[in-house]
């Protein structure tokens, strides 16, 4: 399978540190990508749904930004996350993020409004003509209540600005059409773990997911498995990441990624209102099955 997309591979949705305030601590972020980086990932997004976007201020967005590029540049793509539902706040955010260094952007489908798919394609259009960016197109329909049907995916893949879609759709049937209309022209990266070596099999080029901030050379495997026709075996060791998976799942994102983080002895403190941190039950959860998956990342 064609690795020439230039976002192919895995890119890791980074957290974002807070300190007891709930103020972004830098200093473990820098360390955790250039961690990232030094493992051979292909990139970090900050500040997507695992990055707590929503619940920052834009300030501090923008600290998290410079933060990551500062450490990334050079080492990895970084690209952050735009997850407004307006097109103000959107644009506003997009245009501090490329002034920073940001090459490019993954942006959320606009919600609230439930626009129609003629909507969201006029939306990206007035974005990309606003912003000098690349932009992945993010679809996550059960945390939006917005889809993209496959044919306006086609259509917006015709965009220059548009190199790539992180997919979180679970219906398959629907990614397999997306893979066939837009896959020659654009990078699809899977955003569901839980189904990546499938999306591979079926035109994805990598993945833009959270597991691989605690395991990212054994989805770098699985990736690289899928993507040389390898699916059987790609498969087996995703089997084997399961549990891991159903863990970092099993509470709304990032919790449960923070709480795993701690465990490995990286701090990044809790998660802002709306969202709880890890549960003591989750927590042991997670104890139990971390040690032995995370002690194969570096056979």
């Amino acid at each position: 399978m064609s690795m020439r997309h230039q976002y192919a591979g895995i890119l890791t949705a980074v957290p974002t540190p807070l300190d007891k305030e709930g103020r972004f601590q830098p200093a473990p972020l820098q360390r955790h990508i250039q961690r990232l980086a030094s493992a051979g990932a292909d990139g970090v997004v900050p500040l997507g749904g695992t990055g707590e976007y929503t619940a920052l201020s834009a300030s501090e967005r923008l600290r998290v930004v410079e933060c990551s590029i500062e450490a990334g540049a050079g080492k990895l793509h970084v690209v952050p996350g735009i997850l407004s539902p307006g097109i103000g706040d959107a644009v506003d955010n997009a245009k501090a993020f490329v002034a920073a260094g940001a090459k490019a952007l993954m942006v959320v489908t606009p919600y609230y409004f439930r626009p129609t798919q003629d909507g969201i394609v006029d939306y990206y259009k007035k974005f990309a003509d606003e912003v000098d960016a690349d932009i992945i197109l993010y679809e996550i329909p059960y945390r939006t209540g917005v889809s993209l049907h496959y044919e306006t995916v086609a259509r917006l893949a015709e965009m220059t600005r548009v190199v790539g879609i992180k997919a979180c759709n679970p219906d398959l049937a629907q990614q397999m059409r997306v893979a066939e209309l837009a896959a020659s022209k654009i990078a699809i990266l899977s955003g569901e773990e839980d189904v990546l070596p499938l999306h591979v099999a079926m035109g994805a080029v990598g993945g833009i997911i959270s597991s691989s901030n605690l395991i990212p050379r054994q989805w770098a495997k699985v990736l690289s498995l899928a993507s040389s026709g390898q699916l059987k075996e790609a498969i087996e060791l995703h089997a084997t990441l399961r549990p891991l998976i159903d863990a970092v799942f099993a509470e709304p994102n990032p919790a449960p990624i923070k709480a795993a983080l701690a465990l490995q002895g990286f701090d990044f403190g809790d998660v802002l209102p709306p969202m709880l941190p890890a549960s003591d039950a989750l927590r042991r959860r997670l104890a139990s099955v971390i040690a032995p998956i995370v002690a194969r990342e570096t056979e």
